[in-house]
């Protein structure tokens, strides 16, 4: 009985110690396409970073305001890390343009 006893208690062990789930939530990738701020997850009056996961494709990603006017037009190099737009604001439409991944935080 105790063989059987120490031949469950090895998995069971194992599965907790090499649990390594990530506790974060995963960030969404966005490609190329027209979005809003509720498409992207994204919340008024914050300040929010871009950043692009190609390695070699450089892309736009332009902010318009509810009357269609060009708020932010931000050139986004390839790999890049960092890069900073200002504070959005309700109704807000996202254009990202190029075959460029991008995620917000």
């Amino acid at each position: 009985m105790k063989k059987f006893i120490y031949i469950l208690s090895i998995p069971l062990i194992s599965l907790f110690i090499f649990n390594t789930a990530a506790t974060a939530a995963p960030q969404e990738m966005h490609s190329q396409g027209f979005y809003n701020m509720k498409d992207l997850n994204l919340s008024e009056n914050i300040s929010y970073k871009v950043q692009n996961h190609e390695a070699y494709v450089e892309g736009l990603l332009i902010i318009l305001d509810s009357d269609r006017k060009i708020q932010q037009l931000v050139r986004i190099p390839a790999n890049s890390n960092n890069i900073y737009i200002s504070p959005l604001k309700y109704g807000y439409k996202f254009i990202i343009y190029n075959d460029i991944l991008l995620t917000f935080s």
